[in-house]
């Protein structure tokens, strides 16, 4: 699997703004339902470095038809990774990066590496697909965000309306 993430598009963090990122739980949870990505083709669909390194890691872990399935999707979807300057389990890392974004982001958001994507949309003015939605974003994490016009959708329907 990595070899096919070498081929697809990198952008730096600085370079990019208003993209649709994928958090990993949205893609495994398209993929083993078996929902296609159609309303985001032709869209600047990107997914992190850091959540293409989870990816990839509980990959090794997931059901033979299901990797068929990611390796379809890294081979045929055209997105971009989105590269972050840090690493998944790097807790300390994790913490900083999102710091050094918003001081008071991980008070709304508990675990670093959920904290990590809302920071990279922050600073990217990018809107997140997360299937964590129902209970990683609160209705007081909606309302710190506003700040920031930062949308967050449980799918891609949202589209559909634009």
């Amino acid at each position: 699997m990595k070899e096919l993430s070498k081929k697809i598009q990198k952008i730096s963090l600085d370079n990019a703004k208003n993209l649709i990122l994928l958090d990993t739980c949205f893609i495994i949870h398209n993929l083993s339902n078996h929902k296609h990505f159609e309303l985001l083709k032709g869209k600047d669909v990107a997914i992190t470095s850091f959540n293409l390194e989870e990816l990839l890691y509980v990959e090794r872990k997931l059901g033979h038809e299901l990797k068929k399935l990611i390796r379809k999707f890294l081979k045929e979807t055209n997105f971009k990774i989105l590269e972050l300057p840090i690493h998944p389990g790097r807790y300390k890392d994790e913490r900083e990066f999102v710091k050094m974004v918003d001081k008071d982001l991980l008070k709304k958001v508990g675990d670093p590496s959920d904290a990590v994507l809302i920071a990279a949309a922050i600073k990217t003015d990018s809107i997140v697909l997360t299937k964590d939605k129902h209970h990683m974003f609160t209705v007081q994490l909606e309302e710190f965000l506003k700040k920031y016009n930062l949308k967050v959708y449980k799918d891609a329907k949202f589209l559909s309306d634009h």
